[in-house]
């Protein structure tokens, strides 16, 4: 191995250190592969809650909190970003909680009943609440012992000296009589007493399940009631008025109505032409007809339109081990031969039922364009006058730009590509191991046009943030570049966007269905 390549393997396991450390020091999980949205939760008071904070759903991990901020209005508003998967319903709630007696502090968030209303997915603001705090306990204990204090204190004085022993002594006199009095009566009527528990455990019973349903009832009736009448009082008899009126005028109503359809029986005015006249009748029939056409090509056009998937791209790559020292070059620019490649890359997709798909790319050559020229010069002997024949070779390189322009089909995982592959012919292979991962190989220059052997490319690509509504895709590359000639090791990256605006202009190009 050379050198170079070395170099650019280290560089590679340096990166993928950092990457690894970087992504766990940000508490990025990359695993997850979800989808995330934003709630936002006001709170009275949030002490001990900090940025990164976890949210859970049931004791369950869903999401963290993001941002923390006071509101002009001195609460707080707390940012939460929570996994897709969570249904937030309108009775949805959130509050401050403690992962144990004296564990970190946390967002629980409650989804809701099932029976509430889903509520929209654009930008989500829930009430929150907090526990008590440990001053609040403490404030109510000493509240608590206060008033337990003053009552031991009147019972101190009342029961106090031998006026209060001669009170106790009475009191105890007096249960015990009484005791006794209640024991005969119930030994007297204990069939009775007997007959009227049972028939009151009875009448409990039912109206335990009675007495809620018709209160509620009740409730809701004179509620309705009572709102309408007063918050209408005025438009009801605004209402009344009007009715009045009203009936006046659709008596007047009734009598231009028999006018008019008279006229139009008789065939009169426009409408009665347009009913009775056949001439109208056809003119609207083919007007009717040509809109309609209208219509339905209108109709297939924003179709076709919005069938169309549209992929933009940018991505840059380093090469590392390129061979500058080009083998017989002899007036070779260094300029030229670089050690990066950067390209604009354009996925079309007419239709997604189908399998198939189109890529241009239009990329800058880093070795630039090899340029012969051959040149005879004859030379004659002044003394002896014989002449001879100098050939010279001279080897220059150009900046150059490379096209791209292949169809592709898509079969499961696999996806495979003929067409054009840096000016020249060629194919490619694709295969998608998951929604982050994919692998490709391709080979192309058979002709021998740039190298003695064909061009062999193979690397890989991996999705280290999908695309959100506002922010591109964003996906790092790695591999071989031409192993069967210059050899040189590549690692890059770069972003890539559905733009679904582009993709109009394109409905009203004849794609196939």
């Amino acid at each position: 191995m050379s050198s170079a390549a070395k170099i650019g393997a280290f560089m590679l396991v340096v990166l993928a250190i950092l990457g690894y450390f970087a992504l766990r020091i940000e508490d990025i999980d990359l695993s997850r592969g979800k989808n995330t949205r934003t709630i936002k939760v006001t709170f009275d008071n949030v002490a001990g809650l900090d940025e990164k904070s976890p949210v859970r759903v049931a004791g369950v991990r869903k999401g963290k909190v993001t941002k923390i901020q006071v509101l002009p209005t001195g609460k707080a508003e707390v940012t939460l970003e929570v996994d897709d998967d969570v249904p937030l319903r309108s009775n949805a709630a959130a509050r401050v909680a403690n992962l144990g007696l004296l564990g970190e502090k946390y967002v629980e968030l409650d989804p809701g009943t099932e029976a509430a209303p889903v509520m929209a997915q654009k930008e989500i603001v829930l009430k929150g609440s907090a526990p008590p705090s440990f001053d609040d306990v403490t404030n109510q204990v000493s509240d608590i012992a206060t008033d337990v204090k003053a009552i031991t204190a009147s019972l101190r004085n009342v029961m106090a000296g031998q006026t209060g022993q001669q009170r106790l002594e009475d009191i105890v006199e007096n249960v015990r009589g009484i005791t006794a009095e209640v024991r005969a009566l119930i030994a007297a009527n204990r069939t009775n007493v007997d007959a009227t528990m049972a028939n009151a455990r009875e009448i409990t019973a039912a109206l335990k399940v009675e007495i809620p349903r018709l209160a509620a009832d009740i409730d809701r009736v004179a509620n309705q009631i009572g709102g309408t009448v007063g918050d209408n009082r005025e438009d009801i008899r605004v209402v009344v008025d009007n009715l009045k009126g009203l009936s006046h005028d659709l008596r007047t109503t009734a009598d231009n109505l028999n006018s008019i359809t008279g006229q139009v029986k008789s065939g009169e005015g426009t409408v009665g032409k347009l009913l009775y006249s056949d001439e109208a009748h056809e003119k609207l029939t083919s007007a009717l007809s040509s809109v309609e056409s209208g219509v339905n090509e209108l109709k297939n056009t924003l179709g076709r339109a919005n069938r169309i998937g549209m992929d933009l791209g940018i991505k840059s790559n380093y090469y590392a081990g390129l061979d500058k020292n080009v083998t017989g070059a002899s007036n070779i620019d260094q300029d030229i031969v670089g050690t990066s490649r950067a390209a604009v890359e354009l996925r079309l997709v007419p239709n997604p039922d189908r399998n198939r798909f189109y890529n241009i790319e239009l990329a800058d050559d880093p070795k630039g364009r090899r340029r012969d020229k051959i040149f005879e010069t004859t030379i004659v002997d002044p003394l002896t006058g014989a002449s001879s024949t100098q050939v010279t070779k001279e080897t220059k390189f150009d900046r150059d730009f490379l096209i791209s322009a292949q169809a592709g089909w898509n079969l499961d995982n696999y996806a495979v590509r003929l067409g054009l592959f840096d000016n020249t012919g060629g194919a490619g292979l694709d295969y998608k191991l998951n929604d982050r991962i994919r692998i490709t190989g391709e080979m192309f220059d058979f002709s021998k046009r740039r190298d003695p052997n064909p061009h062999v490319r193979v690397f890989g690509e991996y999705v280290v943030r999908k695309e959100k509504p506002r922010t591109p895709m964003l996906f790092v590359t790695g591999g071989v570049d031409n192993a069967l000639n210059d050899t040189a090791f590549t690692f890059g990256g770069g972003v890539r966007w559905r733009d679904d605006d582009l993709k109009y202009l394109l409905g009203s190009v004849p794609l196939g269905k």
